[in-house]
């Protein structure tokens, strides 16, 4: 059975056109030093954004206007497995300056839009204006997608022929094509990078309080590049500890289809040696991951089927004390191979090796599991398991999580 990424969609509600269905302002929340203005929820610059308020094409809006547009619409950094998009409190603090820098606006940019937006925009005609729009897209986004994705989607396909600079004109054209990417669902969004916070993550971290994970776009093909709620629940296990403050985790540490990384990177920054590995295809992605986060652990090719790249390069000697896996059944065949690669790669002379498996409860993928445990119960005791709720692009699951050891008799 092959898994299937549209198979995790829930259809949205429909939305008529031009109908406003949420008069509630969405404001991304940031706090910084500077520049903050306190924002008043009953200020009209507040208030929602129709597709009527951005730049039309009919008034030959400059490029410089298109441009900075364009880039005040780009998402928001990606936090998990969520966008901070919607908040309610009475008062908000925003940031211009720090909002134009995120947003790659320099102030030369800004200064020659403003020449246009002054006399035929009053809606944005002054920074405090513009700095609003990134906190009012979401909104925008929802309640008038088709509008907005048409406005787009002219922009894409005019010449543009008062803008004389063919270079704006691509980068224009680029920026318009990213924003309806963004915009036509997760499997549709172009390359992003995620940012993982988990608690008591920072301590262990240099400078800074995330891991950074690149993901290239979503395909049926390549679901290693992307990142899966498992991961997430399985990495703020290992940083936290079990209930008894024991570690989960014994070096060397072998994780098996690794993805994005993101389980094998805090096994590294827990101080652990360890060993990502994933199909060949994944492996660029994933040493990219590894050295963005500027850890030292070992990224190689380990084919389920064929693992002989791994052994020509290792021995067939190398043995793991822990072998981790989140995710890792999307094929009837996966839980047999799953299997044989943890009894290859399992140190069976040490007592305390142990098979830490992470494993989201799909409806579609019921009997896969249960073939996995009972291919795990034959050489292996179950000693700890636990469901628990959670999430990532694709909605709210369950996730489970089982903890074995070698059984001794064996």
């Amino acid at each position: 059975m092959d898994f299937d990424p549209l198979s995790l969609f829930t259809p949205s509600v429909s939305k008529e056109d031009y109908i406003e269905t949420n008069n509630t302002c969405d404001v991304n929340h940031n706090t910084y030093s500077d520049n903050k203005i306190l924002v008043d929820f009953e200020d009209n610059n507040f208030q929602p954004v129709h597709v009527l308020d951005l730049p039309l094409l009919q008034m030959k809006p400059p490029a410089e206007v298109l441009l900075t547009f364009l880039k005040l619409l780009s998402p928001e950094e990606v936090y998990n497995f969520t966008k901070p998009e919607s908040v309610n409190d009475e008062d908000k603090e925003i940031d211009t300056r720090k909002t134009f820098e995120n947003k790659e606006i320099t102030e030369e940019l800004l200064d020659a839009a403003l020449e246009w937006l002054i006399n035929f925009c009053p809606r944005f005609n002054n920074k405090l204006k513009l700095s609003y729009l990134p906190y009012l897209s979401a909104s925008l986004k929802k309640n008038y997608e088709s509008q907005y994705n048409a406005w787009l989607t002219r922009i894409i396909s005019s010449e543009l022929p008062w803008v004389t600079d063919p270079e704006l004109k691509r980068i224009i054209s680029k920026e318009a094509s990213l924003r309806l990417a963004e915009n036509c669902g997760r499997t549709a969004q172009p390359e992003i990078i995620r940012k993982i916070a988990l608690p008591n993550l920072s301590k262990y971290l240099k400078g800074t309080e995330y891991i950074k994970l690149k993901e290239p776009s979503l395909t049926n093909d390549n679901l290693g590049l992307k990142t899966w709620g498992s991961s997430l629940i399985l990495a703020n296990r290992l940083i936290n500890k079990n209930k008894s403050g024991e570690e989960y985790l014994a070096g060397p540490v072998l994780e098996l289809g690794s993805g994005t990384g993101l389980v094998g990177i805090v096994s590294s920054i827990l101080g652990y040696e360890t060993y990502l590995t994933d199909l060949i295809e994944i492996v660029p992605n994933l040493q990219d991951n590894v050295q963005l986060n500027d850890i030292n652990a070992n990224v190689d090719e380990l084919n389920w089927c064929d693992p002989s790249s791994f052994t020509l390069k290792y021995g067939n000697d190398k043995k793991f004390n822990t072998i981790v896996l989140s995710d890792p059944i999307y094929s009837s065949k996966h839980p047999y191979w799953v299997v044989d690669m943890v009894e290859k790669f399992i140190n069976c002379k040490n007592a305390n090796s142990r098979v830490l498996i992470q494993i989201p409860l799909r409806p579609t993928f019921e009997d896969e599991r249960s073939l996995l445990w009972e291919l795990m119960n034959k050489n292996f005791l179950e000693i700890e398991h636990e469901i628990e709720s959670g999430f990532d692009d694709f909605g709210e699951m369950g996730f489970c999580f089982k903890k074995f050891i070698r059984k001794t008799s064996i």
